[in-house]
């Protein structure tokens, strides 16, 4: 089980591999090897199915449309991330070593992580078990079983998962970053959650069984199963499995919040010795949005661009990069979450670690230029052509497993609630022009909507920064 608590833990495995010559035009076709198929019970679970060239391998994931952005409770953070540990605590007919071992025995890896938006259940396996495997996910997804000393010892392991994440200074500047940028939305605080109200976990077994009831319904849960699988069999081993289960999704009011007026910024004094570095997020759209097909199109647009703006501004051939890194060495590393994407309005973030005794708002400024920069049309056609290239098919080139396959759609399914965004997607990042570069950058990317984190070694106790601290930091 893992946590997405940062995306600089994984910012070396975001960069795109080289890419090979592909075909101008793409299309869900082109993306996956077969079209997905999916159908939808009278209950409302969805399941799609994805047909890919792995000779006896499947991966069947579940996607659960529940994460730390739907803790709206006071005190109560964290929860998501909790179920993602409480869901392999088993059932009365398959216990915890019991489910464990029989997945072991099919030959197969199980896991779980957790995101701002979404909890995935991911099970890859030998296909000529997938049925038993559809047996064994419909029981724990519908009769989870857990006692409340069970309970108890899995909030000591949520508790001392927070410990050893805490020491690593990416986790704080993450959590000091979420508190500044977001006053409000739920987004303010990491999927771990806040560290009081992990210490009062305990005390909440019976919220931890509402909290299943609300969100672990089949209105809110789509089993992707992506490899060596045949669609109607699929169907007649999830229809026998699964047709019982019942129960609709809580909608918890998740608080809107305001467009930025200025930018703010707060610095840690790291206890332990440790290299500077910084932490910059500015305040984008969510990746999609809107009903009506010109308002997701535009979203969509305005995404894929900024998307783009990842790669000109941050990429290794970049000119901020080549200045900083590879001419000046005042950076050891640069970058930029290129990835990420949200439900609701979130950050384009951007990371460096730095040399000894370089500036951090030094470089901030130097990143804050390059933006700005692009906002006033200083768009180089090649590179710009280069890039879209470059992101348009990368999701391609990285689609080599059943697991790659079930991974993207469902990250697709939570930030977008339809798979055909795909093909807009793609069909967007290819109209993208200097123009839009230009626009996104002036619109999203200045000052006024920037919120940085700066760390260095320093005598000072390394406690998370409190709303006061924050505040002291004041704009930049």
């Amino acid at each position: 089980m893992r946590v997405l608590f940062s995306r600089l833990v994984l910012a070396a495995l975001l960069l795109p591999p080289a890419l090979s010559c592909l075909p101008a035009a793409a299309s869900a076709q082109d993306v996956f090897p077969s079209a997905p198929r999916v159908e939808r019970l009278s209950n409302g679970l969805t399941v799609i199915s994805a047909r890919t060239d792995s000779p006896g391998i499947v991966a069947y994931y579940t996607l659960v449309r529940v994460g730390s952005r739907d803790e709206v409770e006071d005190g109560h953070s964290g929860f998501a991330h909790l179920f993602e540990h409480m869901m392999f605590r088993g059932t009365e007919r398959f216990p915890q070593e019991r489910y464990e071992e029989t997945i072991q025995g099919f030959g197969a890896d199980n896991n779980a992580y957790t995101t701002q938006d979404f909890t995935l259940y991911t099970v890859t396996a030998p296909a000529g078990v997938l049925s038993q495997v559809v047996e064994l996910e419909a029981d724990r997804f519908q009769r989870l079983s857990y006692s409340e000393e069970q309970f108890r010892t899995e909030t000591g392991a949520v508790r001392g998962e927070y410990d050893t994440s805490v020491s690593n200074p990416l986790l704080r500047m993450w959590e000091s970053l979420s508190e500044i940028a977001f006053t409000r939305h739920t987004y303010g605080h990491t999927t771990l959650g806040y560290l009081r109200d992990i210490e009062a976990m305990p005390e909440r077994y019976d919220y931890s069984r509402r909290f299943f009831r609300r969100f672990y319904t089949p209105d809110n849960c789509t089993i992707i199963v992506a490899g060596d699988v045949d669609h109607d069999a699929l169907m007649t081993a999830v229809r026998a499995q699964y047709t019982g289960w019942r129960g609709r999704r809580d909608r918890p009011r998740v608080p809107t919040e305001p467009e930025p007026t200025a930018g703010r910024s707060v610095h840690i004094d790291w206890p332990a010795p440790s290299t500077p570095r910084l932490l910059v997020g500015w305040r984008t759209p969510s990746f999609v949005s809107g009903r009506r097909p010109a308002d997701r199109a535009a979203a969509l647009r305005t995404s894929a661009a900024l998307r783009v703006v990842h790669g000109l501004a941050f990429s290794e051939p970049s000119p901020l990069y080549q200045r900083l890194v590879v001419d000046e060495r005042r950076a050891i590393e640069l970058g930029s979450w290129a990835d990420d994407r949200n439900v609701d309005p979130g950050l384009f973030v951007a990371h460096a670690i730095l040399t000894e005794g370089q500036s951090a708002d030094a470089v901030i400024g130097e990143m804050q230029a390059a933006l700005d920069a692009l906002g006033q049309g200083e768009v180089d056609a090649e590179r710009l052509a280069a890039v879209k290239s470059h992101v348009r098919y990368a999701m391609l080139t990285e689609l080599q497993t059943p697991s790659d396959v079930a991974e993207l759609i469902a990250h697709t399914l939570a930030v977008s609630g339809e798979l055909s965004t795909l093909d807009a997607y793609l069909a967007e990042l290819a109209q993208v022009s200097a123009e839009d570069v230009a626009r996104v950058a002036r619109e999203y990317l200045g000052a006024g909507r920037r919120f940085a984190v700066t760390l260095s070694h320093g005598e000072a106790e390394a406690d998370a920064p409190t709303e006061a601290d924050a505040s002291a930091g004041g704009a930049s």
